[in-house]
């Protein structure tokens, strides 16, 4: 079976030779949105120069259309180090209005999972959270941390000062970019002759931000087109005592509640159970994406870990996470209050997997034997990232999924997938194949739940 496509994030597509962290999610008009990293000439996590790529086709066949969406700017796209800050980890969803999310993992200079902080950065000034700021390079000490973020209005926010709450005659637009007596202050850019805009997430800026992860989410009501500026959420979902808190990449997920719609992301977080260095977190939103609450996730011990996740809706209106966890098996929770709270994670012995690997699942639109469908992808190989497939399941009674077919993608390198279904029914799917390289693939899904390549 032949059909021209083109592939979203090809070595040297705008100007990166490496990408890593593939996102996928079909919008309700039927053109397609994916995401990446844009890792440039290295394949290292955070701390390191990394931006998000956004990629658009009209129906997941026609040439697609970028666009950069998350950007630092403090080194040039040919220079890295654990000084750049970053951004790393996309997912992706749209609720039932049209508006699109896109939620990241967002660091300072010298900011990654090993070198993140405890605290949530913020401090609460008369009921409201607020950046703190320290003068100088992003430091973990937050006993320098003497200033913070006011309110913006008109789209500028005054440095205030956390002594007595009175502004000075510095500002941040929301960017977070630094004005002095409403002039922007200016430092060089790393492997450039470049001068570029400080930022309080840089380093050798004049303020900087708390060295831990945050959270930054986007929106657009215009398929893509234009973004609005960053909200940063982490003060609403991470608790004091956490370091990391990040995202579950690929995609998020909506349900509907009583005729309300509610918009969730996966998150993880490391530390917060003796014993176990990572756990499933779940937020969601009631409001469209204005504010976001926690759910109450609880980790099984039977599978050691559980970290990057998506979920699938069941049939009975149930919920379910299916989770990267350190087990030779693909871990799952269910949740039957729409959201709110989760059962243990347990491992499907039916999903033999390298555990320790970011997993892909969606549901798929038509039924197959009269029974609702799930599509997932992971490595098969229980050594290592290796052996990639995609499998289909049909949701049986008690919410028991039987799956029926397994297709192999290859029986080498396989890491990080996401998965989407197109508008004719067909199955788009972005997979690691090498290290920091993705490929984008289409296939045929049958009537009897078997996966057919389709050739581009």
């Amino acid at each position: 079976m032949d059909k021209q496509y083109f592939q979203p994030f090809e070595t040297g597509t705008m100007g990166s030779k490496t990408y890593r962290i593939p996102a996928i999610y079909t919008l309700r008009d039927g053109s397609v949105i994916a995401a990446a990293d844009m890792r440039y000439d290295h394949g290292s996590d955070s701390a390191n120069n990394i931006d998000t790529l956004l990629a658009f086709s009209e129906n997941g066949y026609g040439e697609w259309k970028y666009n950069v969406v998350n950007y630092f700017d403090d080194y040039a796209d040919t220079h890295t180090d654990t000084e750049s800050a970053s951004f790393i980890d996309t997912a992706i969803v749209q609720s039932r209005n049209g508006r699109i999310f896109i939620l990241t993992d967002v660091w300072t200079a010298y900011g990654g999972y090993m070198t993140c902080k405890k605290g949530k950065g913020f401090v609460n000034v008369n009921g409201k959270e607020h950046l703190l700021l320290t003068t100088g390079s992003c430091s973990d000490e937050l006993k320098t941390f003497e200033f913070y973020i006011g309110d913006y209005k008109d789209g500028y926010a005054p440095v205030m000062k956390l002594s007595d709450n009175s502004a000075t005659e510095y500002t941040v637009d929301e960017d977070c970019c630094i004005y002095k007596n409403n002039e922007p202050l200016y430092q060089p850019q790393v492997g450039s002759d470049k001068q570029i805009k400080q930022n309080v997430y840089y380093d050798k800026s004049y303020f900087s931000a708390y060295r831990t992860c945050y959270l930054w989410l986007r929106y657009s009501d215009d398929n893509g087109i234009t973004w609005s500026k960053p909200l940063n959420i982490s003060s609403q979902i991470k608790k004091k005592k956490e370091g990391f808190v990040g995202v579950g990449p690929g995609r998020g997920a909506t349900v509907e509640i009583n005729g309300k719609e509610r918009i969730f992301f996966t998150l993880y977080v490391n530390g917060l159970i003796k014993g176990a260095c990572e756990e499933v977190v779940v937020i969601y939103s009631d409001d469209n994406g204005k504010t976001w609450n926690r759910s109450d996730t609880k980790h099984g011990f039977g599978v050691g870990k559980t970290s990057e996740s998506q979920i699938v809706n069941l049939p009975d209106g149930t919920l379910r996470i299916y989770a990267r966890n350190k087990g030779n098996f693909v871990a799952y929770s269910d949740s039957d209050d729409g959201g709110v709270k989760w059962s243990k994670f347990r491992h499907d012995k039916n999903l033999t997997a390298f555990g320790n690997c970011m997993v892909s699942f969606i549901n798929y639109s038509k039924k197959i034997n009269g029974k609702s469908v799930i599509v997932g992808s992971f490595p098969s190989d229980i050594k290592k990232r290796a052996s990639g497939v995609i499998t289909v399941g049909l949701v049986g009674e008690n919410n028991k999924v039987d799956w029926i077919s397994k297709y192999k993608v290859n029986d080498t390198f396989f890491a990080y997938s996401c998965l989407t279904e197109l508008s004719d029914g067909n199955i788009a799917f972005l997979y690691e194949d090498e290290a920091s390289h993705i490929t984008y693939n289409i296939f045929a899904l049958s009537d009897d739940g078997k996966l057919t390549l389709i050739k581009d």
